[in-house]
């Protein structure tokens, strides 16, 4: 998947990401949201960058993810302007170097990355677990949307017994909505 997502034509990605954000943005769990948490794309990831824009011009509240390796865990820290004010963190990945902390209780949504998903909202991320340790210590008081190509969707990701599944993965080509599918 790693290989497939760094070779893909940078044409292809920019339509790829512009339809899954035009799809993000229609979700009710978007719309609605009043506080939004998303990652910043990296290594050729479906980016949020257009998302980020949208949801700070809506005058949503919107935090990023600061990896916080000590502790393994993500920090969402509150933005108002992007992409100015971020560097390279944890892993490479742009994020703030001082900001304010928003409580995970507040967010209604979060925009999650992936390496493949499967059809049950599992994801198969880097193996480091920040990711399902934030979704579990937030519980499922925010919609859980996750974003990737189609290319993406798997059968399985193998899930583990610690891995926390989103609600939706919105890609190109379609919603799945395991909400919906059960």
């Amino acid at each position: 998947m790693l290989a497939a997502r760094r070779l893909l034509d940078p044409l292809t990605a920019t339509a790829a990401e512009a339809a899954v954000a035009r799809t993000v943005r229609e979700l009710p769990a978007f719309r609605q949201a009043r506080c939004l948490l998303a990652y910043v794309g990296v290594r050729n990831e479906v980016g949020t960058g257009a998302l980020i824009r949208a949801a700070l011009a809506a005058g949503k509240t919107v935090a990023v993810p600061v990896t916080d390796r000590a502790r393994q865990r993500l920090v969402p820290a509150r933005i108002t302007t992007y992409p100015g004010g971020l560097e390279p963190g944890a892993f490479g990945i742009p994020e703030p170097r001082h900001f304010e902390e928003v409580a995970g209780a507040v967010l209604d949504c979060i925009l999650v990355p992936g390496v493949a998903f499967d059809h049950r909202g599992f994801r198969l991320g880097f193996g480091g677990g920040y990711y399902d340790r934030f979704l579990h210590r937030v519980g499922h008081r925010a919609a859980r949307i996750g974003l990737a190509y189609e290319f993406q969707i798997c059968p399985t990701v193998y899930p583990g017994p610690h891995d926390e599944a989103v609600d939706c993965v919105v890609t190109e080509a379609r919603v799945l909505d395991r909400r919906t599918s059960r």
